[in-house]
């Protein structure tokens, strides 16, 4: 091999680490793997990654599901354990239930609206689970239901998909509930919020580009100039 050839292998290393794993390649993986976990006779219409809003306010901790729970060690339950011990403590003292209840308020306006039962309130709590693992969300649009399954991704940065270990089907709404979906890219690009007809909705974001087909599901489509109506 030339000194040319070794200089140019070695420069696009040095480029793909900087750059980090290709995330589209990441995301085809995850869709692939999590419409593998679907109940049965449910066929996927479209699926992208998603997140959580930039401000979504974090959930209370009794509505925040325990991902990949099976996988947790011992260790990690302990910790989980003297959480709750203080979040227990925390909910005694009345000065904070006044003050967590004010701030949770002013949390909310922009991000949420809802209680955390509604459905974008389970939404919001899916998107914000507890979790020590990294992982890619994926909203998937069936003929009858919105699904979100999180695949687990590898400790390996570079290959992120390799060797990945688990799959965990997370939750799941019927698509009569859903009422419409608002595009905000005045607040950053993939960012947008799903409304359903009880009249909750709450913010979220596709991760990468791509998500058209996804958005194009939903029954009424609005501009981030739109009202929500």
């Amino acid at each position: 091999m030339k000194i040319s050839e070794v200089g140019d292998a070695l420069w696009a290393g040095v480029k793909g680490w900087l750059s980090g794993p290709d995330g589209q390649a990441v995301a085809r993986a995850a869709k692939e793997r999590a419409a593998a976990v679907l109940p049965p006779g449910e066929r996927v219409l479209a699926s992208h990654p998603v997140e959580a809003g930039e401000r979504l306010p974090e959930p209370p901790r009794r509505f925040r599901q325990q991902a990949f729970s099976a996988q947790r060690t011992a260790g990690d339950r302990l910790v989980d354990g003297m959480g709750r011990v203080e979040e227990g403590l925390d909910r005694l003292n009345p000065v904070n239930v006044v003050v967590d209840g004010w701030d949770d308020s002013r949390r909310d306006a922009p991000q949420l609206s809802g209680g955390w039962e509604s459905p974008a309130g389970q939404l919001a709590a899916v998107l914000r689970p507890r979790c020590s693992f990294r992982y890619v969300a994926v909203l998937l649009v069936t003929e009858h239901h919105l699904h979100v399954v999180r695949v687990r991704l590898a400790g390996n940065r570079r290959e992120p998909m390799a060797g990945a270990e688990g799959l965990e089907y997370a939750w799941r709404v019927e698509r009569r509930q859903v009422a419409w979906v608002r595009n905000r890219t005045d607040v950053r690009h993939g960012t947008h919020e799903v409304g359903f007809v009880d009249g909750s909705w709450v913010t979220f974001a596709f991760t990468v580009g791509g998500y058209g087909p996804v958005v194009e599901t939903f029954p009424r489509r609005l501009r981030y100039t739109d009202p929500i109506s």
